[in-house]
């Protein structure tokens, strides 16, 4: 008995479900189409020409009802845009408000609806009489739309107007904490270029208000590859612009000659010779000043083959100057340079000074790289007078580079000889003598087997 009672309750809801399901597939083939003909301009003159506003909107609600419970997603959005639209011609921003409020808040409430009333509202953002209603306007739309996927994309456009409404107004931390809280690379709804740009914003916002941390992590969110197709251009120029904002605070001077490479290689720049001609003399002049070391010389290399640089010849031969294994005379070339080096802006503002300073250390460390390529040993006098130094500073660049593994010497300070090339132990001198023995051997009898067959080739003949 008792296994035939619970046979009959689970028939009686599988009925039940039934039954539901065809009761909402009803609902939802019914067509709303003449009620909403009849109410939505019958209320909207009875709100407009009659001033009947509350009596208007309760007829509304009550259809909003109908359709919503319907599962209408069509219908129940023209109802709630037409609330919308009567309370904002009425200018009751006020109700505008509290209504937008009420009906993203109502039961069974569909997706489709809230974002159609959004969108709509959004429109009346430059036609509020007042600030304050602005931002009152505002606030209710991202509170509406706060953990709603379906509603993402507005909701970070509404962050953007407010975050750019804070910076007017002097408030650039908080407009940038705005902006941080959108994370709109996870967003499939929104395209790649306004994406692209929104970050850009969070990294500019960032780097206004000084913190250059944060503003480096989020522009690693954006690749150059990002930037491959046309239309991103601009975007591109705009990206190079704000990381050479980040590795000029950080005298990243090999990253900056990259940057500003990059931005003129970019199409729209090689077609006007007034936009590229600057980028390539920035170039030039960050990879001086960049340290040396493989990555560095290389493309000092590549950059000298741009034949562009025939109609910048000062900044060819600056170029050439430390390309060439060659003592360069710091004071020659400052007085060469000094006017033209002046007039860029790595050699303006606070860090002038220092720009200086470090384009002759580059200089004394070139000239160190060449002493070391051409002499094995030098008294510490001579090479104080080739590089235009006194003793102790010629002894601290020495150190430095040592230190910072750019170059191999051994200063004797009783002798006063500094030593580049290391000593050779026994067995390695040893190892490369019988190397080479064997080579030559090699080369010997390959070359006895050749005359051997020339022989027998001129032997065949006769």
């Amino acid at each position: 008995m008792p296994e035939d009672t619970e046979m009959k309750d689970k028939e009686e809801e599988v009925v039940g479900k039934k039954g539901l399901s065809e009761i909402a597939s009803n609902k939802k083939k019914e067509d709303f189409g003449p009620l909403l003909e009849a109410s939505l301009p019958q209320n909207r003159d009875l709100a407009l020409k009659q001033g009947k506003k509350d009596e208007a909107i309760e007829n509304l609600l009550s259809v909003e009802k109908t359709t919503r419970l319907a599962q209408d997603a069509f219908a129940t959005g023209k109802v709630a845009v037409c609330i919308v639209q009567i309370l904002k011609e009425l200018g009751d921003w006020e109700g505008l408000n509290s209504n937008m409020v009420l009906i993203s808040k109502r039961r069974q409430q569909l997706k489709q609806v809230l974002v159609d009333m959004v969108q709509e509202a959004m429109t009346y953002l430059d036609l509020t009489p007042s600030h304050d209603a602005k931002m009152e306007l505002i606030n209710t739309l991202r509170a509406v739309t706060e953990g709603k996927i379906h509603v993402e994309l507005e909701r970070a456009r509404l962050t953007r107007t407010l975050a750019e409404i804070r910076e007017k107004e002097g408030k650039v931390a908080e407009a940038a904490e705005l902006m941080h809280e959108v994370q709109v690379e996870t967003y499939g709804s929104m395209e790649k270029e306004e994406k692209v740009d929104y970050i850009l914003e969070q990294v500019r916002l960032c780097l206004d208000k000084g913190d250059y941390v944060r503003g480096t992590i989020v522009s690693k969110k954006i690749t150059s590859k990002t930037f491959e197709k046309d239309a991103l251009q601009p975007l591109k120029l705009r990206y190079y612009q704000l990381l050479n904002r980040i590795y000029g605070a950080e005298d990243q001077y090999l990253n900056l000659a990259q940057s500003f490479h990059s931005m003129y290689q970019t199409p729209i720049v090689q077609e006007d010779p007034t936009k590229w001609m600057p980028l390539l003399r920035s170039v030039a002049i960050y990879l001086v000043l960049a340290p040396h070391d493989n990555h560095q010389h290389d493309f000092l290399v590549r950059l000298c083959e741009d034949k562009k640089f025939d109609d910048l010849k000062p900044m060819k031969v600056l170029l050439n100057y430390f390309k060439t294994l060659e003592i360069i005379r710091w004071s020659a070339l400052k007085e060469l340079y000094h006017g033209e080096l002046s007039q860029h802006e790595a050699f303006q503002g606070d860090k002038k000074d220092q720009r200086w300073d470090d384009m002759k250390r580059r200089v004394i460390q070139h000239n160190i790289r060449v002493v070391s390529t051409y002499y094995t040993d030098i008294t510490m006098p001579r090479l104080a007078q080739l590089l235009e130094l006194s003793a102790d500073e010629c002894e601290k660049h020495v150190c430095d580079m040592v230190v910072a593994k750019s170059l191999w010497c051994r200063i004797d300070r009783l002798e006063g000889v500094a030593t580049f090339v290391p000593a050779k132990d026994p067995n390695d001198t040893l190892n490369a003598w019988s190397n080479d023995i064997s080579q030559l051997l090699g080369k010997v009898e390959k070359m006895c087997h050749l005359i051997h067959k020339e022989k027998m080739v001129y032997g065949a003949a006769k």
